[in-house]
This record gives C-alpha cells, sequence and structure tokens, in this order.
C-alpha cells in the first residue's frame, strides 16, 4: 500500500470520528444546573419529658434546596442525601436522625449512602425551572440511652444529573 492511502485511510478514519461525535456530543453537552441550600445548619432544642414520651424531637427548621437551570435542554435532576458521620456521638447511632421531604408524611433514617430525596425533570425556563423543596429533620429519643448531651453529625445532599 502507498503511503499517501495510509494517510487517507488515516485521514478518513479521523474525518469519521470527528463527525460522529459532532453529531452524538449534542445531547451529551453540558447541562448547567446550580443547586442552593438554605438553612444548612440543623439545631434542636434541649429534649424536654414530653420529647422522650413522643420519642423524638423535631428540629426548628429544615434545609431548603432549590435547583434553577442555568443552560441546555431537558434532562433528570436528582436530589439525594446521606450522613458524613459516621454517629452523632456520645453513643448514639447516625440512624437515629431522621429526615423527610416537606409534602411527604413518611420520615427516613438517615444513612452513609446516597438516599434520594426527589427527582424532577427540568427544562429551562419551561419546567420545573426553577424548583425547589424542604428536608426536614428529627431526632428519635429514648429515655433508657439518651442522656443529656450535645449530639452532632453531617450530612450531605447532592445533586445528580441525567439527559433522558
Amino acid at each position: 500500500m502507498s503511503p499517501f492511502g495510509r494517510k487517507f485511510l488515516g485521514g478518513s478514519t479521523s474525518a469519521a470520528i470527528s463527525l460522529a461525535l459532532a453529531l452524538f456530543a449534542s445531547p451529551l453537552a453540558a447541562q448547567k444546573t446550580i443547586l442552593t441550600v438554605a438553612g444548612g445548619t440543623i439545631n434542636f432544642a434541649a429534649p424536654t419529658a414530653a420529647d422522650y414520651i413522643a420519642g423524638f424531637i423535631n428540629s426548628a427548621t429544615g434545609a431548603t434546596f432549590t435547583l434553577s437551570a442555568q443552560t441546555g435542554a431537558s434532562r433528570t435532576t436528582t436530589i439525594s442525601i446521606r450522613s458524613t458521620s459516621a454517629s452523632l456521638g456520645n453513643g448514639k447511632v447516625i440512624g437515629d436522625l431522621q429526615w423527610r421531604r416537606s409534602d411527604l408524611a413518611t420520615w427516613n433514617d438517615i444513612t452513609l449512602t446516597d438516599a434520594q430525596v426527589e427527582q424532577r425533570i427540568i427544562v429551562r425556563g419551561v419546567l420545573n425551572d426553577p424548583w425547589s423543596n424542604t428536608i426536614f429533620f428529627r431526632m428519635k429519643l429514648a429515655w433508657a440511652t439518651d442522656a443529656p448531651a450535645t449530639y452532632a453529625g453531617n450530612y450531605q445532599i447532592t445533586l445528580s444529573q441525567t439527559v433522558p
């Protein structure tokens, strides 16, 4: 085979790859979405006898997240939550911290792995742009095991997105 043939073949392959990238890259183009979290620090009042009888204490506030599409077209956005602390300290397990969405009544124990909070399709300026929700927290209490103490833990809210 002549050197010209080899070079031409290589040029054709490069052109084919470039064309394929141009055709298929547009759906995968950057889909920029901004996640804003307000009220990230969660505090609990000192538990009362009524809280121990109920078995939990609610936080005074929640963490509100807002998603806003900045670029791109339709994509699926997912908000997840997990603990980044192995425990709440003073012998209290991390699962005693619970969370729920403001529009749902079901409480979930927080874990060390991502748990889906909410998922929505977002289209810039058209559908669910922006969208938000609030995560409320409560801590389980037990007379026998929860001595008066200071408990602390960290959590992480994560945004992931996929192109449908």
